[in-house]
Formats: C-alpha cells, sequence, structure tokens
C-alpha cells in the first residue's frame, strides 16, 4: 500500500528562481507532448509530413523531446505525458461507444406514443450534457516530479538535479524533517518525489512510499452515517458504536443562519462572512473528530475493511420537506466519507462503499423489507432495533461492493 508524507524546503532565493524555472519547463514540456500526440489521433495537424515525424507515444524517448531539462525530469515528463494521453483515448473511446449505442436505440424507438417521446426527450437532452465532447487535459499548477533514482535525502537536505547555465547540475535544498518523518523516510522502500509550491511562497516536497498490510484480522465494520445520528458502526465480533450528536448539529446550523439573516437585515456583509467561516470551521473540527473515533475504534477491535454507502445524488433522490431541506442540504456526509477514507489509509485499513439501497428497511434476519417508525425497526420476524444501528448491521454484511472512492 502507497502513502504520502509531506516536508517543507528552505531554499535560498537563487535555489526558488532555479526550482520555479524547472517547474515551468516540466509543465510546459508535458503539456507539449500531450498537445502533439492528441492532436495527432485527432487529425489536427495540416501536413502528411508533420504526421510522419511524430513518432509513436510509447517510442519516445529524451532525445526526441527539447526541453531544458535534466534528462532524468525529461524522461519523467515523458511517463506523465503517456499516462495522460492514455487517460483521454480511454475517455473518448467511451464516448464513440456511448454515441452509437445512443444510434442503436434511436432505431429501436416507438414513434407512436406522445409521452413516449416526451420522455425520450429529456432523456436525450440529460445524454447530450454527458456526451459532450472532452477536453485535451491542461497542466496549469506548478510542479515537477523526480524519480527515487534521482534524489538524495542527507540528514536535514533533499538534492536533486535542476539546469544551471544550459547544464544538469545538483543543488541542496535544506529542510527542516521531524524524528518519525526521518524514520519514515530512511525505512520504507521511497517512490517519486514531488515538489509544489503551496500558499503562494512555501515550497513543499511530497515523497510516496510502501508500506506492507499488517492486519491479518477478518474483522469487518460497517457504518451508517445520517443526519439525526451522524454516525453509527457495527463490527462483525458484534461492538456497535454512536458517533456525534445530530441535534447539536442541527442546533449551530440555525444559530448560525439566524446570525446570517440579522447581519443582512442590518447590511453588515463582512460579518456575515466572517460568521459563515467561523460555522465552516466548527463543523469541519465536528467531522474530524468523528471520523478520527471511527478509525480508533476499527483499530481497536482490529477491523480489516471499513464499509461505507455511496450516498452519491442522495440530495436529489431523497424525499423532501420543507423541514428536512435545510438539514439534507447541508448534510455533510461526503466530507466526512473522505476524513474516514484518508484516517484509515493511514490506519492501513481499507475503505469499501456498498451499495445503500434498502440498508435501514432490510431486516438481517428474514430479508423481509418494510418502513421504520421513527427510530424503531420492528419486523414481523419478531427482529428489532435502532433504525440506524440497522443500517450499519446491513452495511458491514453487504456483498455489493461497487468501488473504494466515494463520490459526491
Amino acid at each position: 500500500m502507497q502513502l504520502s508524507e509531506t516536508v517543507k524546503l528552505y531554499p535560498t532565493e537563487y535555489q526558488i528562481e532555479l526550482t520555479r524555472n524547472t517547474m515551468s519547463e516540466y509543465i510546459s514540456t508535458v503539456n507539449n507532448i500531450v498537445s502533439d500526440y492528441t492532436n495527432k489521433d485527432n487529425g489536427n495537424i495540416e501536413s502528411v509530413k508533420e504526421i510522419k515525424n511524430i513518432k509513436s507515444i510509447s517510442k519516445l524517448t529524451t532525445a526526441d523531446v527539447k526541453a531544458k531539462l535534466p534528462s532524468a525530469l525529461c524522461n519523467q515528463c515523458i511517463r506523465d505525458a503517456k499516462s495522460i494521453v492514455k487517460k483521454y483515448d480511454k475517455a473518448c473511446k467511451e464516448v464513440e461507444k456511448a454515441k452509437k449505442n445512443k444510434k442503436n436505440k434511436k432505431s429501436k424507438k416507438n414513434k407512436n406514443s406522445k409521452n413516449v417521446k416526451e420522455v425520450e426527450e429529456i432523456k436525450e437532452v440529460k445524454e447530450v450534457k454527458k456526451l459532450k465532447e472532452i477536453k485535451v487535459p491542461v497542466l496549469k499548477k506548478l510542479c515537477c516530479y523526480i524519480n527515487n533514482q534521482n534524489f538524495k535525502i542527507q540528514d536535514n537536505y533533499i538534492s536533486f538535479p535542476v539546469m544551471i547555465d544550459g547544464k544538469s547540475k545538483r543543488i541542496s535544498v535544506k529542510t527542516k524533517m521531524t524524528d518519525k518523518q526521518k524514520l519514515i523516510l530512511s525505512s520504507h522502500r521511497l517512490g517519486t518525489m514531488r515538489i509544489v509550491i503551496k500558499n503562494i511562497n512555501t515550497l513543499v516536497a511530497q515523497f510516496v512510499y510502501e508500506i506492507e498490510k499488517v492486519n491479518e484480522s477478518n474483522n469487518v465494520m460497517g457504518v451508517d452515517l445520517g443526519i439525526k445520528c451522524p454516525a453509527v458502526s457495527y463490527c462483525t465480533d458484534g461492538s456497535v458504536k454512536f458517533y456525534g450528536n445530530g441535534r447539536k448539529n442541527k442546533y449551530m446550523r440555525r444559530h448560525y443562519a439566524n446570525l446570517r439573516k440579522w447581519f443582512q437585515k442590518a447590511k453588515k456583509p463582512t460579518v456575515v462572512k466572517r460568521i459563515k467561516n467561523k460555522e465552516q470551521r466548527i463543523m469541519k473540527d465536528i467531522d474530524h473528530k468523528i471520523s478520527r473515533e471511527i478509525v480508533n475504534t476499527a483499530k481497536k477491535h482490529k477491523a480489516k475493511v471499513i464499509k461505507l454507502e455511496r450516498l452519491e445524488n442522495i440530495r436529489s433522490t431523497t424525499r423532501t420537506s420543507r423541514k428536512n431541506n435545510p438539514s439534507l442540504h447541508t448534510w455533510s456526509f461526503y466530507r466526512l466519507a473522505q476524513y474516514i477514507e484518508y484516517k484509515a489509509k493511514l490506519a492501513g485499513i481499507e475503505v469499501e462503499y456498498v451499495d445503500p439501497a434498502y440498508t435501514s428497511q432490510k431486516c438481517p434476519q428474514c430479508g423481509n423489507i418494510h418502513h421504520a417508525k421513527d427510530r424503531k425497526y420492528i419486523c414481523k420476524c419478531g427482529y428489532h432495533t435502532h433504525r440506524d444501528l440497522l443500517g450499519a448491521i446491513n452495511i458491514c454484511n453487504s456483498t455489493e461492493y461497487i468501488g473504494n472512492r466515494c463520490i459526491a
């Protein structure tokens, strides 16, 4: 499993200039290679001679790339460009396939019914939005990737190659690392190093390293996310835990909404903005604490996998009312899932997403599906439990795996 570690750099003004020049040249080189090969595939190059002169991207070498970069970085540029072109080609093929399917469906349409026509027209409009022409990816953020063979970490210095007066030379940039970071970078196999600018002026080096999976337990944890009860977990060993306070979260949202309303009437926009930021900080802090507690519980019970619901389009598919609309549209389920995901990854626990259909309605004993009355779920077979706990149990037992990434 791959993890990353971020280290802050403290370069001199001359080193900053050299690094910035290297990063801008790196980005422009990757963009030039990508544009050349995507234009070639689309037939946008005018002369036949130009097409013949351009090699296949799989056969491209550093000798073919004209860039003011060390050969090691040129090679990395080619790798990045290859991966971008590959993804672009794959996306184009998917669009073409979808368009062909659309044409086949048109020939089989029933033209007699007017209602069918109206429904099909609405579907066509939605499909056209999805099947827009894919734009060629362009890198904008200044950064560069350096292979593990081309950088060295010695004490509190990181050395890597840059171009100085047309020649490839190494510069040693000062950094400050904690004892934990030094131990990680010295004891693990390192991958690529990514140099990027954070907060306008701060240079940062991000290292990728590999760790072995140590978890040998088969315990699985299911987590049900909600509004009234922010999260409930259930493990296969029978342990149950409720997290957070939904009523308190709702009160905080309502309190700050009233404050904003009052200050808007008083025509104080700066205060309104400040209050909104404060509310966001409080809610983020709550999500961080809940996610930390969930991952700590998983570690305590030696859970190998944390299962979550993939709640995509939940706001458009759920029944809405005047009462639950504000709560539904301010529910930060995606952010909480992201926090659980990255914290679990750091702890060496996998995160899987399952289909959320009927998780709060299906009886885990007899399999009957019916609605719960408020928070109590009572089945005809005699099984009864808390509605949110039922969701966590069904998520834990679910075999309908639909990915390891959350979609908003």
